[in-house]
């Protein structure tokens, strides 16, 4: 009567092939983590740079006086019958510098080619959008707009380096 079972090579063939199809899901299921990971930070970047650029504009638009650091990196705005500014500042960090407003960070940015300016009559906005704050040597996406104050006595400034 001969007994049956598996010998030691089929048990280890069978294992050999179950490690491999596992190696193989698991690598699947971290590309497809990391794909809709990448989606989601880049989306909410997206969404939040929209927000950021619609109230900045309001805020602008309504403006009293406007303030703009000597570095172009601070941007404070006062507003109508307020006596607080209200500051926008660019952030240098590691790995990703990034927008803040009211020391809140708000988008991750590239801090060189991010700035504020202003020519009197407007003010110039330059935002370098990152995609995350967790890959290295991305690529920013630049975005600069000009915004006009509704009231012609807005004063606005550059301040001088000491």
């Amino acid at each position: 009567m001969r007994k049956k079972a598996f010998t030691l090579p089929e048990i280890l063939i069978a294992s050999g092939i179950m490690m491999l199809v596992l190696l193989i899901g698991v690598g699947v299921m971290q590309a497809v983590s990391s794909t809709i990971y990448n989606g989601q930070t880049e989306n909410r970047n997206r969404t939040s740079l929209s927000d950021n650029i619609y109230y900045m504009s309001r805020e602008i638009q309504s403006a009293e006086s406007i303030k703009i650091s000597y570095d172009k990196k601070v941007l404070e705005i006062k507003q109508r019958g307020s006596s607080n500014y209200l500051k926008y500042e660019i952030k240098e960090d590691n790995p990703t510098s990034y927008l803040c407003f009211q020391s809140k960070r708000m988008l991750d940015l590239d801090f060189g080619k991010s700035s504020f300016d202003t020519n009197g009559e407007n003010v110039t906005v330059t935002l370098a959008v990152i995609k995350n704050d967790k890959e290295q040597k991305q690529i920013p996406q630049i975005q600069t707009f000009h915004i006009t104050p509704r009231s012609d006595k807005c004063s606005m400034e550059v301040e001088h380096a000491s």
